[in-house]
């Protein structure tokens, strides 16, 4: 057996934790290029949050409030250049899995040559960039324990990652309470991502039995607290119960891969403009059913843990029990059964199918995809 293992340098887990960012930040320089989203760290009143304890501890904090939800080369370029000007010291990316992903790549290009474009399209990168914090205030990307920034290029119509060992925070700060004022759309499809993490990770080509631990107790802790989270998104134990998973899911993700879910989701989500946990949540159970007769012991596992059957019973009830588990869950946080409902049309699928398969998640998944497989998922989606 042989493989890495790459983690962040450091994990504060834990409600409250937020509040260790300014020494922590003080660690690595002074002055601080603050990434976030437009609106939404503000508008949930989870900035000040983050802002005091960088305030408290007297560092220069210079804010990036540009990233949205589907961010492009566009955007790094923007905040590389903003870092450079004010000759920042460090990074802090607090969100979502686009703010983290935005940020770890102005900080991880930050002393590159190339433009943004020239690395997204293959450019090694040759220098070490600057260090960067995570802060996740959504349970879902795992983007925080992740080595990758998932970017979208609107002149090509692509949606890739770059990807460099050098990009793991240097520290992942996730306080579950950042988490508390997502509105239960927003818990629904980022824990749908979050669960699809965990049960791709597992059942990846490429797993190996540190991940499998880490992405089979994400996948027992997203399906016992997801909806509790969805119902009532005060509730403590749920919300810290969700980051833990979501963490867990993505140092699984980072080390194993993922799968066809992934592979067919940045496509779709970029041509029809949809959230990428949504896009997730629908495919999951239908790449779960194709790759069913490969990893139906793995599936198993998860059902028997949940007590969806008694023990003894067999490996093909149990896998089928976990698929119509899943089937319902996506109902209950309503998401749509089927890609048709947000905008799947007949005539796109071959161009997607195509655009899916040099996917390197694809590449990981456990039951090899060929083209016409591809396009059998997607027409049950019609």
């Amino acid at each position: 057996m042989l493989f890495d293992f790459l983690v962040p340098a450091r994990i504060i887990f834990g409600p409250g934790s937020s509040g260790r960012l300014g020494e922590e930040a003080c660690r690595f320089g002074r002055r601080v290029l603050l990434v976030t989203g437009k609106r939404s760290l503000r508008l949930s009143g989870m900035l000040d949050r983050v802002l005091a304890p960088l305030e408290a501890a007297k560092l220069d904090v210079l804010m990036f409030d540009q990233v949205d939800p589907e961010p492009s080369l566009e955007v790094v370029e923007k905040g590389r250049e903003a870092a450079r000007e004010q000759s920042v010291d460090l990074v802090v990316a607090a969100g979502g899995g686009s703010v983290l992903d935005v940020g770890k790549a102005i900080a991880g290009l930050f002393y590159e040559e190339g433009t943004v474009r020239e690395y997204f399209e293959g450019r090694p990168i040759e220098k070490v960039g600057l260090p960067w914090i995570a802060v996740p205030t959504t349970a879902g990307s795992g983007a925080e324990a992740t080595r990758n920034s998932v970017l979208i290029d609107p002149v090509s119509e692509r949606k890739q990652s770059i990807r460099c060992d050098w990009w793991m925070a240097r520290v992942a700060v996730v306080d579950p309470v950042l988490t508390m004022s997502m509105p239960p759309r927003l818990t629904a499809i980022t824990g749908m991502d979050a669960l699809t993490h965990a049960i791709e990770a597992y059942t990846s080509r490429w797993s190996h039995p540190l991940t499998s631990s880490l992405a089979l107790e994400a996948a027992i802790l997203i399906s016992r607290n997801l909806y509790s989270a969805y119902q009532k998104g005060s509730n403590r134990e749920a919300r810290e119960k969700m980051s833990l998973a979501s963490l867990m899911a993505g140092i699984a993700l980072n080390n194993a891969r993922l799968g066809a879910v992934h592979g067919l989701a940045h496509p779709i989500g970029l041509r029809y403009h949809l959230p990428h946990g949504l896009v997730c949540g629908i495919l999951l159970p239908y790449v779960m059913e194709y790759n069913l007769t490969i990893v139906e012991e793995k599936y198993a596992r998860i059902a028997l843990e949940l007590g969806l059957v008694q023990p003894g019973s067999s490996s093909g009830e149990a896998a089928r029990r976990l698929i119509h588990f899943v089937k319902s869950l996506k109902k209950r946080l309503g998401i749509p059964e089927k890609l048709s409902e947000v905008g799947l049309r007949a005539g796109d699928l071959s161009s997607i199918a195509e655009a899916a398969l040099p996917s390197g998640s694809l590449a990981a998944n456990p039951r090899a995809a060929r083209k016409d497989d591809l396009l059998e998922i997607l027409k049950a989606n019609l």
